[in-house]
């Protein structure tokens, strides 16, 4: 079971509750034992749309700035991104990868979502994961 740290959570919304985004550091999943200290989990509950697609992004350089090379990301919750949201995952990967020499790895992704990963083909430039564990095996390459 995973909890929540609810001081760590950000939320995002526009004119009506479609356009609401949050954004949650996982911090006592069954995993969390095992990564090393530059390796964060983070979860999305809704759509990354051109309204919350930078709150996203600031969370993602908040973790970076302290000290994460390697960020875990869980859209199990995550009911629709747009080209906005798609950006903000492709930059973050960019800042993660030539900077650091780390990662973003996306795992829990609905097939609706992981439909437009493979056509945009942001498939084969972030590491995507079945699940938790998978997303956490691969973590620890880096």
């Amino acid at each position: 079971m995973e909890t929540t740290n609810n001081s760590n959570t950000f939320q995002s919304s526009g004119n009506d509750s479609k356009d609401e985004l949050l954004v949650e550091i996982i911090s006592g999943s069954h995993v969390n034992h095992l990564l090393k200290p530059h390796i964060s989990i983070l979860k999305t509950t809704g759509e990354v749309n051109i309204f919350s697609s930078k709150k996203l992004k600031d969370m993602f350089n908040q973790k970076i700035d302290d000290g994460a090379r390697v960020l875990l990301l869980d859209f199990s919750a995550t009911t629709h991104i747009d080209s906005s949201g798609l950006a903000a995952l492709i930059s973050t990967q960019a800042r993660l990868m030539k900077q650091l020499k780390g990662a973003l790895i996306v795992y829990a992704i609905p097939n609706s979502i992981a439909k437009i990963f493979e056509l945009t083909r942001l498939d084969k430039i972030i590491i995507l994961a079945i699940d938790l564990d998978e997303a956490a095996d691969k973590a620890m390459t880096f």
